[in-house]
């Protein structure tokens, strides 16, 4: 298979993966918010999603055991070695993360005022479970990366939707009998040990050749999969750790309707997220294999069709998002504030710069800039979180100062920092890299914007319903798209479709 077959068959699967997932949380956080009702809701994201430090942990070591399988792919010692390594030094994490929530657990409800008494005992609980959720998904890590090293994304994703939709199930079924934060903490627990018995099954089918064997775990690929792991905790980990110290925050200063506004907008926003993440980290071993073999100009190519690919993604998807925020916002929940909708527009605006210059991220690890960005990320971390405490002293309204600081971070970062460093790096022409890359996609949005603008002025919104008038601008917007920014991509397809549709008929 061609490596743009390849690049792209990876990058259709990890959307697809990316897609269920953000379609099962859109069905499942409504039902377990109508359930559990708001306060109880804000206090199971709270924990769930503030405390997921250790996420730091699991990201890194899966990058890093991604590169290093990528590198040694046709060395079977080595790849193994380093497998073993990874499984090894994550079992031990897991096991200590999941001892740190127990330790936690004593003390969560003293530290945060949208915790009251009446839900004290249920917030331990809970965070003893999330402690052992994440655990699980910690050492599912080394397979999971392993599985990436080797470009085999169709059967991580698959393992993905499958445990998605075990995940619905299983807590939609205690929710029924249990109407708790507990019950659902416990379901994400069950589900996350599911994944990692799945990951390791599918690790082992897929590739022969693997075996973990601990005790001949080999101490200089530990060191070297923590020196490269120190980068990738400190990179990546810093985002992890920004949203995470966010989402405290807000629980710590804000009242729980509060932390249920921020909550609300926060999952809906994380829909692009996750369509954005399954689509670019499919680059990563790419670009690392091209890097390896010194392909520079391939690898060029490959960065700049990536930012094409993605830029295209992201303008449709929220050029229809920010519209109908307040639609999809009253369809998925019941008790609709106003400023849930305006939150949700800020943090969806956020999520631009990622979608327009994300790809330079796991390109530029690839690569083996590390240091810089490193920095780089620690500093816009921090950045957030002070713009933050600086807000709220100044009195601003707590979910819009969460909101706010994420938006400025995100696009210093994701927006300027990091394609500006990255064509400094490759020696890209800017001018180019925009005209090939960002141009087309720039141009359909602007054309789409002024479209819709004028389909609403001569058919208002509100004389339809709002999911024909969702429907239609779609429609509208693909058709731009595909006119202005996607030509070549329809043309092949349709030679594709021909092609099989002609041997079919003959």
């Amino acid at each position: 298979m061609s490596l743009r077959k390849k690049v792209i068959m990876n990058a259709g699967s990890n959307w697809m993966s990316q897609f269920v997932t953000a379609i099962v949380g859109l069905v499942l956080i409504p039902l377990i918010r109508g359930k559990l009702g708001s306060e109880a809701f804000s206090i199971w994201f709270l924990l769930s999603t503030g405390l997921r430090y250790p996420m730091i942990l699991e990201s890194s070591f899966s990058l890093s055991t991604n590169r290093f399988v990528a590198f040694y792919r046709n060395d079977t010692e080595l790849q193994n070695r380093f497998v073993s390594a990874s499984f090894a030094v994550l079992s031990v994490l897991g096991v200590l993360t999941a001892a740190a929530a127990a330790l936690l657990s004593f003390f969560i409800p003293d530290l945060f005022t949208a915790i009251t008494q009446d839900y004290a005992f249920d917030a331990q609980i809970t965070c003893i479970l999330v402690g052992v959720t994440l655990a699980f998904k910690i050492i599912e890590a080394s397979f999971s990366g392993t599985l990436m090293g080797y470009q085999y994304h169709t059967r991580t994703n698959s393992v993905i939707v499958i445990v998605n939709m075990f995940k619905a199930v299983l807590t939609i079924g205690l929710l029924i009998v249990w109407k708790s934060i507990i019950a659902v903490q416990l379901a994400f627990a069950l589900s996350a040990a599911f994944s990692l018995m799945m990951s390791f099954i599918v690790a082992k089918k897929s590739i022969p050749s693997l075996k973990i064997d601990i005790l001949k775990v080999d101490r200089n690929a530990v060191w070297e999969l923590f020196r490269y792991t120190g980068h990738a905790a400190a990179r990546s980990g810093s985002m992890i750790f920004m949203y995470s110290t966010v989402t405290l925050l807000t629980g710590k200063f804000g009242t729980k309707e509060h932390l249920d506004i921020f909550a609300v907008a926060s999952v809906v926003s994380g829909f692009i997220r996750s369509l954005l993440a399954g689509m670019q980290n499919v680059f990563l071993p790419v670009v690392t294999s091209l890097q390896a073999k010194g392909q520079l100009e391939k690898m060029k190519a490959v960065v700049a069709k990536g930012t094409h690919i993605s830029c295209i993604l992201t303008c449709m998807t929220t050029i229809l998002l920010f519209i109908y925020a307040g639609k999809f916002l009253d369809v998925l929940f019941d008790d609709i504030v106003p400023d849930m909708i305006t939150i949700l527009r800020v943090l969806i605006v956020s999520e631009v710069a990622r979608g327009f210059f994300g790809i330079w991220l796991p390109s530029l690890v690839g690569m083996g800039h590390l240091r810089t960005l490193t920095v780089s990320a620690i500093v816009t971390s921090i950045g957030a979180i002070v713009l933050e405490l600086i807000l709220f002293k100044n009195s601003v309204y707590v979910p819009f100062a969460a909101a706010i600081s994420l938006l400025a971070a995100t696009w210093a970062y994701m927006g300027f920092w990091v394609p500006v460093y990255g064509l400094y790096k490759t020696h890209t022409n800017p001018i180019e890299y925009f005209k090939n890359s960002l141009l087309g996609p720039i141009a359909a949005a602007a054309v789409s914007i002024a479209v819709l603008k004028l389909l609403n002025y001569i058919i208002p919104i509100n004389g339809f319903h709002w999911i024909l008038m969702f429907i239609v601008s779609g429609i509208i917007v693909i058709i731009i798209f595909v006119i202005l920014s996607m030509r070549s991509e329809a043309a092949e397809l349709l030679i594709i479709f021909r092609r099989k549709f002609g041997s079919q008929t003959e």
